[in-house]
C-alpha cells in the first residue's frame, strides 16, 4: 500500500529497531488488534522509530521527511509537527499528524496524516488523507481501518468529504478507498505523473 500523497514524516531512523515492540508479538495477535489514533509524543518515540526503521528497510525512504528528525532531534520533530498543525510553518496548509497504535502491543503499525484545508494545488492534486502502513502489516484490512479513524477525524473538523489520491497501478489503496465508501472522480496529471481522485464521506468514520 503506497501513500496518498507524501506525508510529512521522518526517515532514517538507524539505530532503533531494537527498541521498539517486537514484530513477531504483533503478527501473533493480528485477528484480535484493535487500532486507535493518538497524537505524535515523546512517549511513542522508540515504537515510532522501530516503524521508520522498517519502512526504510523496505526501500520506501521517499514517503519519509528526514530534517526536520534527524537533522533537529526528535524533540524538535515534535514541536515542528505541532506548528504544523497550528498553522505555523510558511508554505504549508496546517495538518494534523496520527500514528496508529495496537494497545495490546504498544506497537505502532501505521501512521497518518489530515490536512485541515487544500490550497488550489493541493485541491487538484493533494487531497485531504494521506496514510501507510508498515511493510510486514499489510494486506490484513489494516489500511482500511486506518483510513476509517482518519475520516472520523476529518469529521470532527468540519470536512463531510474528503479528497483522497493515489496512483492508478496502486490496487492496495484503490481496495482500501472502495471499503471506505470512496467515489472515483477521475484521473488527472501532474510532473508526469498520473493519479486518481476519490472522494470519500466522513461519516464513513464515525463511531471512533
Amino acid at each position: 500500500m503506497a501513500l496518498a500523497w507524501r506525508c510529512p514524516f521522518p526517515g532514517d531512523a538507524t539505530g532503533y529497531i531494537e527498541d521498539g515492540p517486537k514484530l513477531g508479538m504483533i503478527r501473533e495477535d493480528i485477528e484480535t488488534m484493535r487500532l486507535h489514533l493518538v497524537s505524535p509524543s515523546q512517549a511513542h518515540e522508540a515504537a515510532f522509530m522501530a516503524m521508520i526503521e522498517e519502512f526504510i528497510g523496505a526501500g520506501e525512504r521517499e514517503y519519509v521527511y528526514e530534517q526536520p528528525l534527524f537533522e533537529w532531534g526528535f524533540p524538535a520533530y515534535l514541536d515542528w509537527l505541532i506548528r504544523g498543525e497550528q498553522g505555523e510553518l510558511d508554505g504549508l496548509v496546517p495538518w494534523s499528524a496520527f500514528w496508529a497504535l495496537d494497545a495490546s502491543s504498544g506497537a505502532l503499525v501505521g501512521m497518518s496524516s489530515l490536512r485541515h484545508r487544500l490550497s488550489p494545488w493541493m485541491a487538484q492534486f493533494g487531497g485531504h488523507i494521506g496514510y501507510r502502513i508498515r511493510p510486514t502489516l499489510r494486506r490484513r484490512g489494516l489500511g482500511a481501518e486506518l483510513l476509517r479513524l482518519t475520516l472520523a477525524r476529518a469529521g470532527a473538523r468540519g470536512i463531510a468529504n474528503a479528497l483522497v489520491v493515489c496512483t492508478p497501478d496502486n490496487l492496495g489503496s484503490q481496495g482500501v478507498l472502495r471499503r471506505n465508501g470512496a467515489q472515483f472522480d477521475g484521473e488527472v496529471s501532474t510532473q508526469g505523473h498520473s493519479l486518481n481522485r476519490y472522494w470519500v464521506s466522513t461519516i464513513a468514520g464515525e463511531g471512533n
